[in-house]
């Protein structure tokens, strides 16, 4: 690697042109580390750099952070007529978006906006101000109206000391990337369960499977920059998703089980089942806390729901996880058979306990066409599932 490349995270942006513009704000210093998180979703980036920005970060740092030169002003190749695929303003400056709202055109950023309104291209905006300045009676027209347009779409800032501040750059990167590949994904809501579910003992005490909530985490952020609207039922977990179109926290089996038919009940494109949820639960949970010093305590259990089983999504993707202890290639193809026939699913990812690690995550993806898949990462097995499913979406328009 040479000093201007980056280390690829995700496919979601490749192929796809994106403008930047940097205005005039101290938030324009986090601009080098957003150009740099759109280009590891594989973005091409051209950095415009306003007259206003130029005074909080220089050309040579936008341009190192894009590996292309950034553009400061006009020239005789017509550059500010829009040819990428969307721009994106950030930080955007009370300055930058009332010249936007009132057509000007004096300048090489408010020009390449213009003709990118003429053209319908998409265009992300990130109010980066004071909040009296977001306030001011003037401004609030000026947004409203812009608001209105088509294809024009307001990112959420970080609010923080009275502020309209830069939001992580590698989660707003992930905004971008699911507005810019939405379009493609029409119909698309996808089902994610993750984290474990609880069985109460009392109002104290419960049990649990162990989950970190970073695979389903990483899948559902996956799917989400790649444009799909996820629907993530989260039991207790350490990792939880950055971004998700809908997100529903729940405690216990019937709690993701209700979450989960509510979701079916609004139309899916498929599910993924990847919570580590509780087989047992106790019998009876006691009223208060149980007390304590007691020399032996007996607790009785019954069977859970069967989540994957009672959510029927016939002629969709569904996909199921199997955690084993001491499973064998040849055990886990004979289980994803069985697994694939029983609950129908498309696909079942097999893992084995002692290949699972915060670091590393072995695991064999069965489909139902009787294909197999090595995987060696977490991240490995978000990006399968969501090529596996982006397939899906381009032959079934969904």
């Amino acid at each position: 690697m040479n000093d201007l490349d980056v280390i690829p995270s995700s496919d979601a942006l490749l192929g796809r042109r994106v403008d930047v513009i940097v205005s005039g704000s101290i938030a324009a210093v986090e601009s080098v580390k957003f150009i740099r998180a759109l280009r590891r979703l594989g973005a091409e980036v051209t950095p415009w750099l306003s007259h206003g920005g130029a005074t909080f970060i220089t050309p040579m740092a936008v341009t190192w952070a894009a590996g292309k030169d950034a553009v400061t002003g006009f020239s005789g190749n017509a550059s500010h007529i829009a040819t990428s695929d969307a721009v994106v303003i950030a930080p955007a400056s009370s300055s930058m978006l009332t010249k936007m709202a009132r057509g000007m055109t004096d300048s090489h950023c408010t020009a390449l906006l213009a003709s990118a309104l003429g053209q319908t291209k998409p265009i992300l905006i990130l109010p980066s101000m004071h909040d009296s300045l977001l306030a001011a009676p003037a401004f609030k027209e000026h947004l409203a109206k812009i608001s209105s347009w088509e294809n024009v779409f307001i990112l959420n800032a970080r609010l923080e000391e009275g502020k309209q501040k830069f939001p992580d750059a590698a989660h707003l990167a992930d905004e971008v990337a699911h507005i810019i590949n939405r379009p493609k994904r029409p119909k698309s809501k996808i089902l994610v369960t993750m984290g474990t579910t609880r069985g109460y003992l009392d109002d104290v005490r419960y049990i649990s499977n162990y989950s970190s909530g970073t695979l389903g985490s990483l899948i559902s952020e996956e799917l989400y920059r790649q444009g799909f609207a996820t629907y993530v039922v989260l039991g207790p977990c350490e990792r939880k998703p950055t971004t998700a179109t809908i997100l529903k926290n729940v405690l216990t089996t019937g709690d993701m089980l209700a979450a989960c038919n509510d979701a079916s009940s609004q139309g899916l494109a498929g599910g993924i089942f990847c919570a580590s949820v509780l087989d047992y639960e106790p019998t009876v949970k006691t009223s208060g806390k149980i007390k304590s010093g007691r020399s032996s305590l007996s607790v009785s259990f019954k069977p859970t729901p069967k989540i994957i089983e009672l959510i029927s999504l016939p002629g969709l993707t569904k996909i199921g996880f199997k955690l084993e202890v001491g499973l064998s290639e040849s055990e886990a193809e004979d289980i994803a058979k069985n697994y694939i026939q029983k609950y129908q699913l498309t696909m079942l990812i097999t893992n084995e306990l002692s290949a699972v690690t915060a670091e590393t995550h072995h695991a064999i993806a069965f489909s139902k066409n009787g294909t197999h898949a090595t995987l060696n990462s977490k991240s490995e097995i978000a990006q399968h599932i969501s090529k596996h499913l982006s397939q899906v979406a381009s032959t079934a328009s969904i």
